[in-house]
């Protein structure tokens, strides 16, 4: 006769959950492993191999990392052109996507066609965008016949100056993906309690005291998700320079970006080998930026007073 155990049915429906719990979690477990894990465990292992595509990978340890940091001058440049292209555009984002939220957070006639106009550049993807630009940019095109007569030129050389090209590639950038922070920010605005800013104003506050000392300090999680995302955009900034740019990141490579060099090493000059190795610095490198700009954000020293 078996003996009755107290709470083994207990611990039978527990075990019972934990199983289902296992089940429903498996997908998203192997999708991870799949298209995330995998990758970057095959990318490291690649970083650290020759190989070109004709002959199997053989093993040199470090030696492509110290190449690319000692004797590469065109990952030098890259590394350059990805932190300016950064520094360059996200900023602007940030201060121009927060200033057209607080814009369209007020309540004016023709806000609601007003916001979705200014939606627009986020609705075609990259791709198109950059070829569209690339027309209107030419030397002789339509942006020239109009701000030509101005500065007295008949054609200037937006892609093609070493000046204007990089200037240029940040414009077309942070014109697409303004809308999308806008959003954010509008999204934050929104969960503002109105009460908060109602007070304010009852105590004499201003319009921009009530921004600086209710508003932002409470747009903190907001600041820094927009920072984080913004910055690992940047970094991972391609279409544009690739499509847009004369000799894909063009000229004298000013626009020639990590991920142009990746896909430069790997496709033009099949070194999988190096491209792997920048793809693994790239990733170590938007790790890092992400987890101070986390770090910086939870400080209690990064609050508005």
């Amino acid at each position: 006769m078996q003996a009755f155990r107290p709470g083994g049915k207990q611990r039978s429906v527990v075990a019972r959950r934990q199983i289902w719990g296992l089940i429903f979690v498996l997908p998203a477990v192997l999708f991870f492993a799949i298209f995330f894990l995998y990758p970057i465990v095959t990318g490291i292992y690649y970083s650290m191999t020759d190989f070109t595509l004709l002959r199997p990978p053989q093993w040199v340890g470090l030696e492509n990392y110290l190449d690319l940091f000692t004797r590469d001058r065109l990952f030098k440049k890259s590394l350059a052109v990805t932190i300016g292209f950064v520094l360059g555009s996200t900023i602007p984002v940030w201060i121009l996507s927060l200033g057209a939220a607080l814009l369209f957070a007020q309540v004016f006639r023709g806000r609601e066609f007003f916001k979705a106009l200014f939606f627009t550049p986020l609705l075609p993807s990259i791709v198109v965008i950059s070829v569209v630009w690339r027309v209107l940019l030419n030397p002789s095109g339509v942006i020239t016949a109009i701000i030509g007569p101005l500065v007295g030129q008949s054609q200037i050389p937006w892609l093609y100056d070493l000046t204007l090209s990089p200037l240029m590639s940040i414009m077309v950038h942070d014109w697409h993906i303004i809308p999308f922070y806008m959003l954010i920010w509008l999204a934050g605005l929104m969960a503002v309690p109105v009460e908060l800013r109602e007070a304010a104003i009852i105590d004499g506050a201003n319009r921009l005291q009530v921004l600086w000392h209710v508003e932002l300090p409470l747009l903190r999680p907001t600041a820094v998700f927009v920072a984080a995302i913004s910055t690992i955009r940047a970094f991972q900034g391609f279409s544009i320079q690739f499509v847009m740019s004369p000799n894909q990141g063009g000229p004298v490579d000013v626009n020639t970006t990590l991920g142009v060099v990746i896909w430069k090493y790997g496709f033009q000059f099949f070194r999988m080998g190096d491209a792997a190795a920048v793809s693994m610095i790239l990733f170590a490198i938007i790790i890092i930026f992400t987890a101070l700009q986390m770090t910086v954000g939870r400080s209690e020293d990064f609050s508005l007073k």
